[in-house]
């Protein structure tokens, strides 16, 4: 396996406490990593420290495969707590000055804010942003450099269904058509499902596991949730119904189906495409996902 970032025992120390105990993960490259754990539980600390932001009382980490060279962090983009933007100047202004301020050469500007959805904010200043917009300010920023990795803390805080949903497609995006490897920590447990490929569980400044999302999905294997376009839901719950007749399937909302069977997600993906049905998204259930981290929680040792 090839990890753009490995950490070694990383602890942090404040006085007389610990708020990170000797943590080792490892992150794929090109993958999406989950970084999940209670608000306090030292997300936030790991994260700062891989950015050069904090420096670490102990223990030691590599980064794009070297050790202590501040200059791969030219290759990192990050985006920790509140968007670094400016509220008088439009989101073009800001990558403007953002570059000359990060010593970058000029970039296809207009590219970035595409890339991220903000092509068309115009002269409107970024005061005048929604949350889920001066969010995407802040990961345009990030992206200046074309970065190889990106550090995001709870990246979808603050934001209303819709602007979680088009953060989500976006990361999804660069990751899967640009390459870009991206953590993300986050105490929303169902979105991260929905974008992670690999996930950390971090408490009380100790790591408590590391796993897959295929490890994931095998733990919590009491049913499948598939999500679809609204227009398709009864045509995929008639569907179904036909494929697994003695398959209890229930209607969460107007594009969620909950099958309450252990089924290959991807048979079902394949039966569904061919018969001309949308599928958005497919794998375990919610409650499943939340039963496995809380199970995760209250039992677990540090790793």
């Amino acid at each position: 396996m090839d990890y753009i970032l490995q950490t070694d025992n990383l602890s942090k120390i404040y006085g007389a406490k610990t708020v990170l105990n000797h943590v080792s993960i490892h992150v794929p490259k090109k993958s999406i990593y989950g970084l999940v754990g209670k608000n306090g539980a030292g997300k936030t600390t790991l994260m700062r420290i891989i950015c050069g932001l904090a420096q670490q009382s102990e223990g030691s980490y590599t980064l794009l495969g070297k050790s202590n060279d501040a200059a791969v962090r030219q290759h990192m983009g990050m985006l920790i707590e509140k968007p670094g933007i400016y509220e008088h100047m439009t989101a073009l202004e800001n990558l403007r000055y953002s570059s000359l301020l990060f010593g970058l050469p000029s970039q296809d500007y207009n590219k970035i804010l595409e890339m991220v959805g903000l092509q068309n904010a115009g002269k409107k200043k970024a005061r005048q942003f929604s949350p889920g917009m001066k969010q995407r300010l802040g990961i345009a920023i990030s992206l200046l450099g074309n970065p190889d990795f990106l550090i995001l803390d709870e990246p979808i805080n603050g934001l209303y269904p819709e602007g979680v949903y088009e953060m989500r497609k976006m990361l999804e995006m660069l990751n899967h058509e640009h390459g870009t490897t991206i953590m993300i920590a986050s105490h929303i447990l169902s979105e991260l499902y929905k974008l992670a490929t690999d996930y950390a569980i971090i408490d009380g400044g100790c790591l408590i596991d590391e796993f897959s999302k295929e490890t994931l999905e095998s733990a919590c294997s009491s049913g499948v949730q598939v999500t679809v376009e609204p227009e398709s839901l009864q045509n995929a719950k008639t569907l179904i119904a036909s494929r697994y007749p003695d398959v209890r399937c229930e209607v969460l909302s107007n594009q969620i189906l909950r099958l309450y069977e252990k089924i290959n997600p991807a048979d079902l993906n394949q039966f569904l495409v061919e018969n001309k049905v949308r599928v958005c998204g497919l794998g375990a259930n919610d409650e499943d996902i939340e039963r496995f981290f809380v199970e995760k929680l209250s039992g677990g040792h540090a790793v």
